[in-house]
């Protein structure tokens, strides 16, 4: 796996690999830079690796969310990311580093302090009728020219985390409401 600070690219792409659980990986040209594996069923657990290293993302609570990054094994939190109304929220890193969360209907942006757009998702569901349940694929676009490109792929990873996650939480009410309507 190369490291995404060395990407020349400035366009990748979330893919889906397996179906069981589901696992995707970032690529452009053909290279990995990173792959985001869900642990559990109810995808509250990932792990994200990246040459850099291994870690795990954890949606906790219900009345008081929150989606915390560890190194794997580690009990330490290196950013708590809190969500606010309408999806938007911050992500906050133990180093001082802050990046806000914008939601936009198929995606989103982590933006520097700022208000420029470091990392970009716009996500795209299934094509057909073969394809799995969830969404399928998600462009990544990359801003080459900032100061924290280190941190691109966690923060990739992590819009890929928190719009994979949502859509689920969109399925299971779609599910619930129409249990209810029949």
């Amino acid at each position: 796996m190369r490291s995404l600070s060395e990407c020349p690219a400035a366009s990748l792409a979330w893919r889906r690999g397996g179906y069981s659980p589901p696992d995707f990986a970032l690529q452009a040209n053909g290279e990995t830079f990173a792959t985001l594996t869900f642990l559990d069923g109810e995808h509250t657990l990932a792990r994200v690796e990246t040459a850099e290293g291994s870690w795990t993302l954890k949606h906790l609570g219900l009345l008081a969310p929150a989606v915390t990054l560890r190194e794997e094994g580690e009990k330490t939190n290196l950013a708590t990311f809190h969500p606010h109304a309408l999806r938007h929220g911050k992500l906050e890193f133990l180093d001082g580093a802050v990046f806000d969360w914008t939601w936009h209907p198929d995606g989103g942006a982590f933006l520097d302090p700022g208000g420029v757009a470091l990392v970009r998702l716009h996500a795209y569901p299934g094509r057909d009728l073969t394809s799995p349940a969830g969404l399928e694929r998600c462009d990544v676009d990359l801003n080459l020219t900032s100061f924290a490109r280190f941190r691109h792929a966690l923060l990739a990873a992590f819009g890929w985390y928190l719009v994979l996650f949502d859509h689920q939480k969109e399925r299971d009410a779609m599910a619930a409401e129409t249990a209810l309507r029949l």
